[in-house]
């Protein structure tokens, strides 16, 4: 059998390899085939369409939507994830199945699903999606059924998932078409591994020699190559000298330019024309394979109340984590990460060993100041290990019930501990699950959300993740807490507002929330310290979560 072709031209290997009506999977490692998703957009805008699957649209896989090449998509996020996660207009019609149908599932269930498509399973075992709106939805399609009907909170049976082609962005590739991953590789193995054709990619160069262990992608399942240097940007990649590669940052000013081109059409056109139509690459930027430097820290005057709720939250967790001994916390993105990151560094201090995990694969993170994105390559040099997404969100999670703490965010939160990232009110899509009902799903999660009456609701819009693991929730004056899922939630502890020093409990949850929650017996918090405002300010100098 001949190995993969190696092509020259990126466009050529698009026409060669992709048709229309294909089923192409986009894999996930800490980055994206993004050049390669951009050279779809271009070269089959009008021409063909796709059932594309994914684990996350942003960054961009906006240019695919925008292009009109995607007629339905199986994922798990659509949004953007920088500066802050948040809802992306081009999506906001995505439950009525506008621009394009879609399945939501959370990050572990679609890699189960892909692992299953891989290992040739005839379905695939979840615990994940059980007793959401997101298994109701797969249930009415015929997606999913129960391994035990009388267990409506049990095992759920998926199919599995068989993409024609998977598109990979690798690292590098021998001169024998193997490709060769570096860094957490999210589900990028499973993803191309479960493509019924073979994979597509594109790679930074071309070695002699394979680089010493690594994950690997064997050139018997890749029908094509095309060396792309920077083919990851606006994404970043992790160095890897053995093969000779420096690695790059994200380019965190394209990623802002297209979240806010999105907005209107006319923008979105604009876009479309400068980087997709015109062939240009986010590398022509000036220096954006510069290391990202340091942002001078703000010394504020005054404490604002969004840097009393991370504190507060970071106070929460640390003492969640020393009452039930626990010792691995698990990140959400958002508000949720910069308060994990805040509480293991006083866990530490205290003498409290704890190890913080991400979803893509990144193991014991130590995170650098000066960048709060939670997946910047600077954190990604500073794990003790990099895996997958099934390690962490399959092995460490999932299977680390009673040993691992979860902290999400929150769009909407009710007074069961169900979480909705999913909807709004009014019925127009948010961001989805991503891993937050794997998270909530699993272990015991802590939930961080600023206090106010559209968030804290009777009962949510759209149960993305249960509520029975949900034990505390920290807002900006205090934590609600209860034992066990059948008691309502009561106020543990409590600080007024910054801006309402006479504030008290019971008339600010009366204002804050639409829960039925008892202010009785709340202990007041500690002042906070300077310590704990610089330790903040350090790891968010600029400003974008307080």
């Amino acid at each position: 059998m001949m190995g993969p072709r190696f092509y020259t031209d990126i466009g050529d290997m698009c026409a060669d390899h992709l048709a229309d009506g294909m089923h192409l999977h986009v894999a996930s490692t800490m980055s994206r085939p993004n050049a390669l998703v951009r050279e779809v957009a271009r070269r089959f805008a009008g021409r063909a369409g796709f059932t594309v699957s994914v684990n996350a649209f942003h960054a961009d896989m906006h240019a695919l939507v925008m292009a009109g090449v995607v007629r339905h998509a199986i994922t798990c996020f659509a949004g953007d994830t920088y500066p802050s996660p948040r809802p992306n207009p081009l999506y906001e019609l995505l439950p009525q199945g506008a621009p394009f149908t879609v399945e939501e599932w959370s990050l572990l269930s679609l890699l189960q699903r892909l692992i299953a498509g891989a290992t040739g399973a005839a379905s695939a075992l979840t615990r994940s999606l059980a007793g959401s709106d997101l298994e109701a939805a797969h249930w009415k399609a015929g997606r999913v059924s129960r391994l035990d009907e009388h267990d409506p909170d049990g095992t759920l049976v998926l199919s599995p998932l068989r993409p024609d082609v998977t598109l990979v962005h690798a690292t590098c590739a021998d001169r024998a078409g193997n490709l060769y991953l570096n860094g957490p590789v999210g589900e990028g193995w499973w993803g191309a591994l479960a493509a019924e054709g073979g994979v597509v990619s594109t790679v930074e160069l071309v070695v002699d020699r394979p680089p010493p262990c690594t994950t690997s992608i064997p050139a018997d399942r890749v029908l094509a190559i095309t060396p792309r240097p920077f083919g990851a940007l606006p994404q970043g990649l992790p160095p890897w000298p053995e093969c000779g590669f420096e690695g790059y940052p994200d380019d965190y000013d394209y990623l802002v330019e297209l979240a806010e081109a999105c907005r209107t059409d006319a923008t979105r056109a604009a876009w479309m024309e400068k980087w997709v139509r015109g062939g240009r690459s986010p590398v022509s930027a000036p220096a954006v394979a510069a290391p990202r430097r340091r942002a001078r820290i703000v010394r504020q005057q005054a404490l604002t109340w969004r840097e009393q709720h991370v504190i507060l939250a970071a106070r929460a967790i640390a003492d969640r984590a020393l009452e039930a001994d626990y010792r691995v916390l698990l990140a959400g993105i958002g508000t949720a990460h910069l308060a994990t990151w805040l509480a293991a560094d006083q866990l530490r201090r205290a003498g409290h060993e704890v190890q913080v995990h991400a979803e893509l694969g990144l193991v014991d993170m130590r995170p650098d100041g000066g960048d709060v994105f939670l997946f910047a390559q600077q954190h990604v040099a500073r794990c003790r290990s990099h895996a997958g997404t099934l390690d962490v969100l399959g092995g460490l999670a999932a299977g680390g019930a009673g040993r691992v703490l979860g902290v999400l965010s929150a769009g909407e939160i009710d007074a069961t501990g169900r979480i909705n990232s999913s909807r709004t009110a009014d019925g127009r899509f948010l961001v989805g699950s991503g891993g937050a009902n794997d998270f909530a799903s699993h272990v015991e999660t802590l939930v961080v959300a600023a206090a106010s009456p559209r968030r804290f609701v009777p009962e949510v819009s759209f149960v993305t993740c249960p509520g029975r693991n949900v034990r505390t929730v920290a807002t900006q004056f205090g934590r609600l807490v209860r034992a066990v899922p059948e008691q309502q939630f009561e106020l543990a502890t409590w600080m007024p507002p910054p801006d309402q020093p006479d504030a008290d409990p019971a008339g600010t949850l009366r204002e804050s929330t639409q829960w039925p929650v008892s202010a009785t017996g709340a202990e007041d918090e500690k002042p906070i310290t300077e310590e704990e405002i610089e330790a903040l300010r350090e790891l968010d100098p600029e400003g974008i979560y307080r």
